[in-house]
């Protein structure tokens, strides 16, 4: 769901704020059906199953603090059944991952001041 998302940061630009909006709103809705199932039902295709780290990085970049309440409790749920990570540990991993994407100093920097207040 979130691959052009991915390629614009991988290339150092910010992705456009109204289809990102829109493809997050979505993404919440099919991430919240997934995780009220069972586990063993939850699918790993990111267009059906959202990927809960690009998810974070979409509601942080789009600065909606309500929606980012909405994907922490995703995070809880999911991890309560995964690995295990608590909520810090995973935001921390995923603006890791953020941040790596970027292609340049200067890019990691405008995408730092873009998720620092938003993070936790």
């Amino acid at each position: 769901m979130f691959a052009e998302m991915v390629s614009d940061l991988s290339q150092g630009k910010l992705p456009d704020v109204n289809l990102l909006r829109g493809r997050c709103h979505a993404a919440v809705t099919k991430k919240l059906a997934f995780v009220r199932l069972p586990p063993t039902y939850w699918e790993s295709d990111p267009k059906r199953n959202p990927d809960t780290s690009h998810l974070l990085w979409a509601v942080l970049l789009l600065h909606d603090l309500d929606m980012l309440e909405v994907v922490k409790g995703i995070i809880l749920m999911e991890q309560a059944e995964k690995e295990g990570l608590s909520l810090e540990e995973f935001m921390e991993q995923s603006l890791e991952s953020l941040l790596a994407l970027a292609p340049d100093s200067k890019f990691r920097m405008e995408l730092k001041k873009q998720v620092a207040e938003k993070s936790l």
